[in-house]
């Protein structure tokens, strides 16, 4: 009788495990066939869609290791600490090249991208130069600018970040709401809305507008979560023959879509660059986003998504996007190798479906330095002829200037050899970059001779902290010990630059605020020593909730793209208490620059609630005006009737209000503004 219940119980564990199994490995399959460079069907933990799954396999590798780690010489091998010894016998630094020959004839300045009346994607064009060729508002009248009107949509207070895009006179931009709404220009009343469906991140940054030539038909086409949607611009109805009935399902995605020819593109979070049919949105084929190789026990991992945006050398049939970094954000014991195509500028040339050049800013990210906005494609005069490039801002106050067909550096790329990692099993790049030209826009490396200075009870607090962590050139982390960073909402962020084409200089905000971060050892006593995740990073501050470090906090910068040279820097915003005592010391900002053939830029997105106009030869401001809430996007610009409009979506801004719940207040407003007599 025992013998038969034991078969029994044997028989019934042996089905729920090979149950067990069947349910992990279904989940972890997906078949697709229309991707052009993976195979149709996949074995992928990225695939998982079950917590479920996701906790069973992560227990499978647990226990995986912990075995491997004692009967395998290659498992301890790999879990072994890095050699410090080996890593400083090699060079101190190393230099990619710069090209100064063999260039392409580069673009005439008559076929730069142009917005006057029109501003039809989000950041200007599929150049993303996010620069207005007008100038009836300028240097001479900016005194006179005024509101011209506001609109508040009454439908929430989730904040908008997506830069409004405008076509003969009206304005189209998405809600807190989750709807996407259309403006009148000149008087700021709603014509239409369109509700969507689902999610919240309706045309989360940005959106396109485009004519169908065919069927005479302004559509408005932007994404929504795991949605492409196609609207009449007119009339905010959906386009039926799209998809169904206007809508068809992507991976996700938060940025806008490019053309080419009669293609669709986006970038997804699969990750993936997508091309679907632009009349009814059929989709033609898929590219993932991943370069592994196996043979250097390489891994494909979570993360490296294209959420900084996209842009298009339409002539040319190339995009250009960016890529955020690999996951978690601190740990990269399980995820071995460069983690391509993370942390990088890719060129794809969509007609001939081949990816063209990668260059990863970078390697094997442990610092969370994702690239976080759009590429901008323009033109640069170097050598006595016009260059075609392609340009990023990023997180480490880099601006990456690559030639636009070989993603060669145009200025010398310099790298400097990195720590080592003390935890077991992290395997560092050598070489991480060291840029000094084109010079840095923002802090990047923690020294103590940051610390505040803005009193002696504040520069007391930080140094507490700061002696008992550690910090540097791309400081590696321990467990019982902090580091001390800038990045995570340093540098340039989301908002990105803007590029004045005719003079060749980018305009970028950025902040200068250090984080504590670093690393736990998971709760399990049979893998202490395997098994790490991301401590919560928090902004280093002092006791009244300045931040840790000297200022500028927050600035705008001018770069002359030609030369690689600073032209300027100016501070950005103010504390109200601060400024009371005669101290000005700018504010984390995500707001963003346009700058305009006015010789002015226009700036907004710091905690004083202010829009301002900068001289954009100097950097001297001369106008400015608070807002209701601070301004959430890059303004755009445009013009009705002969007049110069400035409109900026103020909506308090979601990041801001995480790390500062006290200063900033959510709303819901978009003003405008033009010349008033």
């Amino acid at each position: 009788m025992k013998k038969k219940i034991f078969n029994l119980t044997l028989k019934i564990f042996s089905l729920l495990l090979i149950f067990v199994l069947f349910f992990i490995l279904f989940d972890l399959s997906a078949y697709d066939p229309s991707y052009i460079n993976r195979s149709s069907l996949t074995f992928n933990k990225n695939n998982l869609n079950s917590k479920k799954s996701k906790l069973l396999l992560e227990k499978y590798e647990n226990i995986s290791q912990s075995i491997l780690l004692k009967i395998s010489k290659r498992h301890k091998d790999f879990w072994a600490i890095e050699n410090k010894d080996l890593r400083n016998s090699l060079p101190k630094s190393k230099i990619i090249k710069k090209k100064n020959s063999n260039f392409v004839d580069g673009q005439s300045i008559e076929d730069v991208e142009k917005n006057f009346s029109n501003w039809p994607r989000s950041h200007g064009g599929f150049y993303s130069m996010r620069f207005s060729s007008l100038d009836l508002i300028n240097k001479n009248n900016i005194n006179k600018l005024d509101l011209a009107w506001q609109f508040n949509s009454k439908d929430g207070k989730k904040g908008i970040q997506a830069n409004p895009i405008i076509y003969e006179g009206l304005i189209y931009l998405p809600t807190p709401g989750n709807s996407i709404v259309c403006l009148d220009g000149s008087n700021g009343k709603e014509l239409w809305r369109y509700k969507t469906n689902k999610g919240y991140n309706a045309a989360k940054r940005g959106l396109l507008i485009w004519i169908d030539k065919k069927d005479n038909i302004p559509k408005l086409i932007f994404t929504n979560d795991d949605q492409l949607i196609a609207l009449n611009a007119k009339t905010g109805t959906p386009i039926k023959n799209f998809g169904e009935n206007g809508i068809v399902k992507i991976g996700s995605s938060s940025i806008p879509p490019v053309i080419i020819d009669d293609k669709l593109v986006i970038a997804t979070f699969r990750p993936s660059i997508e091309v679907y049919n632009l009349a009814d949105g059929k989709l033609k084929w898929k590219y993932y986003l991943r370069e592994i190789n196996k043979k250097e026990g390489e891994k494909d991992f979570k993360g490296g998504f294209p959420w900084g945006g996209i842009s298009a050398d339409t002539k040319n049939g190339i995009i250009y996007l960016t890529t955020g970094n690999p996951k978690p954000n601190f740990v990269g014991t399980l995820r071995p190798g460069k983690n391509l195509f993370a942390n990088s500028l890719i060129a794809f040339d969509i007609r001939n479906k081949k990816k063209l050049w990668h260059f990863q800013e970078s390697c094997h990210d442990l610092w969370n330095h994702d690239i976080p906005s759009p590429p901008i494609v323009t033109t640069i005069n170097k050598y006595n002829k016009r260059i075609d490039v392609v340009i990023a801002v990023t997180k480490l106050g880099n601006t990456l200037i690559l030639d636009r067909y070989s993603g060669e550096p145009i200025f010398d790329y310099e790298m400097r050899l990195a720590p080592t990692s003390i935890l077991p099993g992290e395997k560092t790049c050598e070489y991480q970059p060291d840029v000094k030209i084109p010079e840095p826009f923002a802090k990047n490396i923690f020294k103590a001779e940051d610390i505040t200075n803005l009193s002696e009870e504040s520069s007391k607090y930080i140094s507490s902290i700061v002696d008992k962590s550690n910090y540097g050139f791309f400081a590696t982390y321990e467990v019982e010990k902090d580091t001390i960073q800038y990045g995570d909402n340093g540098g340039a962020q989301w908002t990105g630059a803007s590029v004045d084409p005719y003079n060749n200089i980018l305009y970028v905000t950025a902040n200068n605020i250090p984080w504590i971060v670093g690393v736990n050892v998971k709760k399990s006593k049979k893998n202490k020593n395997i098994i790490y995740t991301d401590k919560r990073a928090v902004p280093l501050r002092d006791k009244k909730g300045y931040p840790g470090v000297k200022p500028p906090w927050g600035t705008l910068t001018a770069l002359n793209l030609n030369s690689g040279k600073i032209l300027w820097q100016s501070t950005l915003g103010y504390y109200e208490k601060l400024k009371e005592r005669g101290i000005i010391t700018g504010t984390e900002n995500f707001g963003g620059a346009t700058a305009t053939s006015g010789g002015l830029v226009f700036v907004s997105g710091t905690l004083d609630k202010m829009i301002r106009a900068f001289d954009s030869k100097n950097g001297k401001e001369l106008w400015s005006f608070k807002l209701p809430y601070i301004g959430s996007a890059p303004p755009s610009s445009y013009e009705i009737n002969g007049e110069q409009y400035i409109i900026i979506p103020a909506s308090g801004g979601i990041i801001l209000k995480l790390f500062y719940p006290n200063l900033v207040e959510q709303g819901d407003a978009v003003l405008a503004f033009k010349i008033k007599d």
